[in-house]
């Protein structure tokens, strides 16, 4: 406050025709005294100013003050050498003149002697420059910062927008498969789409209008944003129950098909011990027996007894192929025991998941978006006021 003070003073003299930026020393301002016409006929550099004890003195008149009583006087123009009074008044001749006198200089105007073509500005317009500069100063030291501030809003809005497409997608899945019909399918999909956009879109318009000054719009983005975010929280519950009721469905037609699967390979396995172990390959009988053919001896026992082991041979092939099959279904169709699975799955509940999910999707975007909003959107609308509007600059 008093720096904004001292600052509109300085201006003031300027205004008035002090020349304050000749001088070399910053203590101490040497200048023309305008304060009498004795000082402005004598036209040397009587006139001093100190800005930081806001004081003055004139070695010629031997006027001295504050900065406010030196813009005072020079507003009220060089002032007129008294004549002098004489020792004896003669109340005849001399209390009308001098009554006149006085009620004449009570009365006459103040008038600014103001060099062509200069302005007085207001107090109002002097702070309001002052806090531009002072800004303008802040904004070049804090550009590291923007830009720290800058990369992390990209990163919060990124993480939240890939946070509302999950969103998106386990609503379309959860309400698309809550009606039949395909067409009404898609269409109850994209609400939940639609829900999802406006859950994380809105808290930044509720953000926008409230600061703004409309509270009004601000509390109906606020509620469409909530009513957003609810049918969010309960599609992205409802599809992961589903998900979780389908792998409980699995397990529980695992569980009832085992004793039937460990029947038929232990059937298997029988017929499997019945085919002597000595049988070669099917690769290796194959090529035998087309090397038989070949030198055309498909006539002797040899050739007969090896069809029948090709045989004994792919019926045991066969047998271990059921068995490696049946065996993986029960361990998950290759995936890993289904039992041991469900003993080590973490039991997170839908709801908790589901409401994290909203919170990343909704308040990431909003904060991203409101601290773009703030670093590239507020300045300027600050400037713009205090420069159109001084009087709220001046409450301010």
């Amino acid at each position: 406050m008093a720096d904004d003070r001292r600052q509109f003073d300085l201006q003031r003299l300027r205004d008035l025709g002090l020349d304050l930026d000749s001088s070399q020393d910053e203590a101490e301002v040497r200048s023309n005294c305008r304060l009498t016409q004795d000082c402005i006929d004598a036209g040397d550099t009587s006139l001093t100013l100190n800005p930081q004890t806001e004081r003055f003195h004139c070695s010629n008149c031997g006027q001295s003050g504050t900065l406010r009583d030196l813009v005072r006087g020079l507003e009220a123009g060089p002032a007129a050498p008294q004549p002098p009074v004489p020792d004896v008044l003669d109340a005849e001749f001399t209390e009308a003149p001098l009554v006149a006198s006085r009620a004449v200089a009570r009365t006459e105007p103040k008038v600014l002697h103001l060099e062509e073509g200069r302005r007085v500005r207001s107090e109002a317009e002097v702070r309001a420059e002052a806090r531009a500069a002072r800004r303008a100063a802040r904004e070049g030291r804090h550009t590291g910062e923007r830009l720290i501030i800058t990369l992390l809003a990209l990163v919060f809005l990124a993480a939240g927008l890939a946070a509302a497409g999950l969103s998106g997608f386990a609503n379309y899945q959860a309400f698309s498969r809550s009606v039949a019909d395909p067409l009404q399918s898609g269409v109850w999909g994209w609400t939940g789409v639609i829900a999802a956009i406006i859950s994380f879109g809105g808290f930044t318009f509720f953000y926008w209008h409230t600061a703004n000054g409309r509270m009004k719009e601000g509390v109906r983005a606020l509620l469409f944003a909530l009513a957003g975010g609810g049918t969010s929280i309960v599609g992205t519950q409802m599809y992961i129950a589903a998900n979780n009721q389908a792998a409980a469905a699995e397990q529980v037609q695992a569980g009832s098909n085992r004793d039937v699967l460990e029947t038929q390979i232990a059937d298997w396995r029988r017929q499997l011990e019945g085919i002597p172990p000595e049988t070669r390959s099917v690769e290796g009988l194959e090529a035998y027996l087309a090397e038989v053919e070949r030198v055309g001896r498909t006539h002797q026992k040899p050739y007969r007894d090896a069809q029948n082991e090709l045989g004994l041979a792919r019926r045991r092939d066969e047998l271990q192929t059921r068995i490696d099959a049946a065996n993986a279904e029960l361990l998950g169709t290759g995936s890993g025991d289904i039992l041991v699975q469900a003993q080590t799955r973490t039991s997170i509940p839908g709801w908790f998941f589901a409401l994290m999910l909203e919170l990343f999707s909704s308040q990431g975007t909003s904060i991203g978006l409101v601290a773009l909003l703030i670093l590239f959107g507020r300045p300027a609308v600050n400037a713009g006021t205090d420069s159109a509007n001084p009087q709220a600059a001046k409450k301010n």
